[in-house]
């Protein structure tokens, strides 16, 4: 048996006729047992049930009632958010000696790249079979992947020139597979026809317990990473790493999430909690290891692998409303995110590793999410 890939349409409930043909939700079931399924609005991860050590199933991401509640909220849930994930300071970049304004949608910032963006239109998509699965990861020229169950789904969006202030024609795609070891692969690709930013994410909202179990405080978690980018008080990095060494912000060993869940540290009280992107340990073009999170009671646990820089940790400072998908209303604390990422604003901080993509090239990056 191999991973299948099962594609429904996912309408609208108060209009019903008004995306019928481009949105669907597509069920990936691994050898495992283990069941993702991916909307194509936002590409987004609709809900990731795992197999625990007991044999029950548990749903480790929040999510939302239906269609209408992903389009109507400003949260992301477990969308790829991009061109450009997390914040870029003052709205503004500049490339080859010009500068673009994006949408001040964050204070008087700009926030994982406004709208139309990744999060919020619909993906074009196709289920690949085995062989072109292996071909795409192949293609990829990623090193250390694990090998794939099956099927993968194929998501694909063309970002035109001048979308949320950004230059060029950003031919996007999202891959999501199975692969061995309970692993839920992520690969994104890129290309545009002239240089732009390429820093997309995946903004999923992770509770080991269950999407609707409440805090996450008790969760233990290890960060492969010594080092923080420090933020000023509107949340973007000033361009100054600091060590975690002697601070709360260290997860070098395992320690409970709760420690990082006040307002006591000046990088915590701009955010209600933290929301901090850590500098991982990893090399560009290779599936590193960045960080583990434990759920003490079932003993579930999830790495998180990359070849990406970044790794945003946020534990839902903000979190409530009564549009999540079962009955128990989400709140603060109630997940974390671990966004694999190019450090935020990089594009205005000559020290971070760049975010551009060049014209004509093809840029590929890599978030797997392991459970047992």
């Amino acid at each position: 048996m191999v991973t299948s890939i099962l594609r429904q349409d996912y309408l609208s409930q108060s209009k019903p006729e008004e995306y019928k043909g481009k949105s669907f939700s597509f069920t990936l079931n691994s050898i495992s047992g283990n069941e993702a399924v991916i909307l194509s609005y936002g590409a987004l991860i609709a809900s990731l049930d795992i197999i625990r050590e007991d044999g029950t199933k548990v749903d480790v991401v929040l999510g939302l009632k239906g269609l209408d509640e992903y389009m109507a909220s400003m949260s992301n849930h477990g969308a790829v958010v991009g061109r450009c994930a997390n914040r870029t300071k003052g709205a503004k970049l500049s490339l080859n000696g010009r500068e673009y304004n994006l949408p001040v949608n964050d204070g008087p910032n700009n926030l994982h790249g406004g709208s139309p963006s990744y999060q919020n239109v619909f993906w074009e998509a196709e289920i690949l079979n085995a062989e072109k699965a292996n071909d795409y990861v192949e293609s990829s020229r990623i090193i250390g992947v694990p090998e794939l169950e099956g099927e993968a789904l194929l998501l694909r969006y063309m970002s035109p020139d001048g979308s949320c202030g950004f230059p060029g024609n950003l031919d996007s795609q999202v891959f999501y597979a199975w692969a061995k070891n309970s692993t839920l692969l992520i690969i994104y690709r890129g290309q545009s026809d002239s240089d732009t930013i390429f820093a997309p994410t995946n903004h999923s909202y992770f509770n080991l317990a269950g999407h609707n179990s409440g805090s996450v405080s008790d969760n233990l978690l290890m960060i492969n990473s010594d080092s923080i980018t420090l933020k000023d008080s509107e949340n973007c990095p000033t361009g100054e790493i600091s060590s975690v060494d002697g601070t709360i912000f260290d997860f070098r060993e395992m320690d409970f999430v709760e420690k990082v869940l006040n307002e006591d540290n000046p990088q915590t009280a701009t955010s209600r909690g933290i929301d901090q992107n850590y500098c991982i340990h990893t090399s560009e073009g290779s599936y590193s290891y960045a960080a583990s999170l434990t759920e003490p009671e079932s003993g579930l646990n999830m790495d998180v692998y990359t070849d990406m820089p970044g790794l945003q940790v946020y534990c839902g400072n903000h979190l409530g409303g009564n549009d999540q998908k079962g009955e128990i209303p989400y709140s603060q604390y109630g997940a974390i995110c671990l966004e694999a990422q190019m450090y935020p604003n990089a594009i205005n901080i000559s020290s971070f590793a760049s975010p551009v993509i060049k014209k004509n090239e093809v840029k590929y990056h890599i978030c797997g999410y392991s459970f047992d």
